[in-house]
């Protein structure tokens, strides 16, 4: 009896190890699709991916990654109260074309990443806007081109990181930040557009624009005004075959400009107008029509800069070499007493 109840036992261990492996191999051959909630996908063809990337947000919970396949998307899209990272394919190849005079993209929430897309809009339209009170956001590995502006922080926001975008010809500016902190724009290539590469106004503080490559804008490549924009970091930067390299206006002071390249500029390299107590040192002052100046402007720092036109540099005696470097500001006069002999090596974006 024994032994007969024993090979009962062993054949149902068999034959519930043999559905086990059925299972198992149930399970492996099913297509990549998420299982619940976690990541969903747009395009690309496969069942369970959804057609439009609103379509996917709106059925997204906060936290998920909606990945989206190369291919062109024509519609605006808004993340509303989402917390999501949205990631393209590939930036070259996976376009967001708005379709209306909403903005291409509005990222409506903190913790927010958007990465990979080509945007494109028209030139009633904003590129990429982000909503009031927004935090953390990223905003990352983008190209967008021919919108009104190309990336909006025209409300209050705090620590967008906008980094290694292309943003190009767009109708007035490139970046604008309005009562921002916190900001770190780095890495970008900025050009063509059709006023500034980057305006910071409007009272913000405490911003970083890094090693980015600003070139070839209608008017300054970096525009700074409001009373309170203070404590904000210009380094690293090339720029370049803009009207005006540098603006500084309505008070804005108490900032650095601190190695970057500023060459070729239609106007003036940097211009201070109703700007005091800022720092200027390490930068390349290379071929502007005029290199730098001031206007009602006091307690500037300028030390280490190199000047293409520097009396030190045109001319190898050393005495010349000792000269100090004279800033014109209308019947004044500031000085660079260590200007540079040799130009640094800034990149700019790489």
């Amino acid at each position: 009896m024994k032994k007969k109840l024993v090979v009962k036992s062993m054949i149902v261990g068999i034959i519930l190890l043999c559905i086990g492996a059925s299972s198992v191999t149930a399970v492996n051959i099913q297509p990549s699709q998420p299982m619940g909630r976690g990541i969903l996908y747009v395009g690309g063809g496969g069942p369970g991916t959804y057609t439009s990337i609103q379509e996917a947000i709106d059925n997204s919970t906060s936290g998920d990654t909606i990945f989206v396949y190369a291919g062109t998307y024509a519609e605006n899209i808004d993340t509303k109260l989402k917390k999501i990272t949205l990631m393209g394919e590939n930036r070259e190849s996976t376009f967001i074309e708005g379709q209306t005079t909403d903005p291409v993209v509005r990222i409506g929430n903190s913790d927010t990443t958007i990465e990979g897309f080509f945007m494109k809009g028209s030139s009633d339209e904003i590129i990429l806007q982000v909503a009031t009170l927004c935090e953390d956001v990223y905003i990352t590995n983008n190209i967008m081109e021919n919108g009104i502006q190309g990336i909006s922080l025209s409300v209050p926001t705090s620590r967008i990181n906008i980094i290694g975008n292309t943003i190009l010809n767009n109708v007035y500016v490139g970046i604008l930040i309005q009562t921002s902190t916190y900001t770190l724009i780095q890495g970008n290539t900025i050009t063509a557009n059709g006023k500034q590469g980057i305006d910071l106004s409007l009272n913000s503080n405490h911003n970083s624009i890094l090693n980015n490559t600003i070139t070839g804008n209608g008017e300054e490549g970096i525009a700074v005004g409001g009373l309170a924009s203070t404590e904000n970091t210009i380094e690293g930067n090339i720029i370049g075959d803009n009207k005006l390299g540098i603006r500084f206006t309505t008070g804005a002071g108490s900032n650095e400009i601190r190695s970057n390249r500023i060459e070729y500029s239609a106007m003036e390299g940097l211009l201070l107008s109703s700007s005091s107590e800022n720092t200027i040192e390490m930068n390349n002052f290379i071929d502007n029509k005029r290199q730098a100046t001031f206007k009602i402007s006091s307690r500037n720092v300028w030390d280490a800069n190199y000047w293409s036109n520097w009396i030190g540099v045109k001319l190898s005696a050393p005495i010349f070499q000792k000269f100090p470097k004279v800033i014109l500001g209308g019947v004044r006069m500031n000085f660079d007493k260590n200007p540079a002999l040799v130009p640094y090596n800034i990149t700019g974006a790489v």
